[in-house]
C-alpha cells in the first residue's frame, strides 16, 4: 500500500470505528486507544517497529473485517 492509500484506509476506518464504538456498549476503551495508535502511525508519527507492536497488540481481537482491514495496513507499514 502507498502512503496516501494507507491515510484512506486509516481516516475511513477511523470513521467506522467511531460510528462503531457509539453503538456497542461492549467496546471497551483499550480497542478505542488502538485504533487512535493506528490513526497516528498512519499520519507519520510512527515506525516500522511500532506498526509491529500495534499489529501485535491487535491480535487475539475480532471485530469484523474493518479490523482485518486494519491489520493488514499494520503488517504492510511493519514490513517496510
Amino acid at each position: 500500500m502507498q502512503p496516501e492509500s494507507l491515510r484512506s484506509v486509516a481516516q475511513r476506518l477511523e470513521n467506522y470505528f467511531e460510528w462503531y464504538f457509539r453503538i456497542d456498549p461492549d467496546a471497551t476503551a483499550w480497542a478505542v486507544t488502538l485504533v487512535s495508535r493506528f490513526n497516528k502511525l498512519v499520519s507519520g508519527t510512527g515506525d516500522a517497529l511500532e506498526a509491529k507492536k500495534l499489529l501485535d497488540d491487535t491480535s487475539g481481537v475480532s471485530l469484523g473485517s474493518p479490523w482485518e482491514e486494519m491489520r493488514l495496513a499494520l503488517l504492510t507499514l511493519a514490513t517496510r
